[in-house]
């Protein structure tokens, strides 16, 4: 959890990116070709929420992230569990698990385009992403527990899935809650990345940076715009995770 010392440190690191921000715009000198300014991205940021589409396009990529991200969530809730839980099952799925991390998810970009179209595509890409790190944090967490404890539920208890979910999983609730915010991430810029390769005409952010690159490609501002839009999403999601987490400690 952030503690006062902890908000000032953070608020200070903010400041410090600002700070690179305006040194790397002003060493490149070349207006908004190459890194334009924070006054430059915010004054395109504030042209861009003014129009509408831009806000269809936040809710097209947020549904492309949620469908993808709850989809490996899903599975990798009930893999990472028994994996966690068994042995067994944990050596039995690490084959599998090497081939989720270790795919090159751009090569599968073209069959994804071929089966579903670049409308969907980036929800399986996504999933390809967010699934491995999932589960393995939802494993870890199972895992940490500590052997006291496990062996206290193996005498109290005649196992089942009423001390795995009221007790293994709220002891793994740190670890799972980190992965979930650093792979919604990792998703929500892997749709966006997603939606540029595959070319989607309709509404996303990465369709409305390619709008606006080929509007004026020597101007990088409203990519940037953009990506302070992603930005803050993240920042949303990684505030009700820190909640989230404060909420499941207090009831401990």
């Amino acid at each position: 959890m952030l503690t006062n010392k902890n908000y000032i440190l953070y608020s200070l690191g903010i400041i410090f990116v600002f700070i690179l921000w305006v040194i790397f715009s002003s060493a490149l000198g070349s207006g908004n070709l190459y890194f334009p300014s924070p006054i430059a991205t915010f004054t395109k940021l504030g042209e861009i929420l003014s129009e509408s589409y831009i806000y269809i396009s936040i809710g097209w990529t947020l549904l492309r992230t949620l469908i993808g991200f709850g989809s490996a969530l899903l599975v990798a809730m009930v893999l990472g569990l028994l994996a966690g839980s068994f042995k067994s099952v944990y050596v039995f799925l690490k084959p599998l698990m090497i081939v989720f991390k270790s795919v090159p998810t751009a090569a599968l970009v073209f069959i994804f385009l071929a089966l579903s179209g670049s409308k969907y595509a980036p929800i399986y890409i996504v999933f390809l992403i967010a699934f491995p790190i999932l589960y393995e944090s939802i494993v870890g967490g199972i895992r940490s527990v500590p052997q006291e404890i496990n062996d206290v539920l193996k005498i109290d208890t005649d196992g089942g899935l009423v001390p795995l979910f009221k007790i293994r999983v709220p002891i793994a609730s740190p670890y799972i809650i980190v992965g979930l915010a650093s792979s919604f991430a990792l998703s929500l810029k892997t749709t966006i990345m997603a939606e540029i390769i595959t070319g989607d005409t309709g509404a996303g952010l990465g369709n409305a940076i390619r709008a606006y690159r080929s509007l004026d490609p020597s101007d990088l501002s409203p990519v940037f715009a953009i990506s302070l839009i992603a930005i803050f999403i993240v920042l949303i999601v990684d505030v009700i995770g820190i909640f989230i987490n404060k909420y499941i400690e207090n009831r401990k």
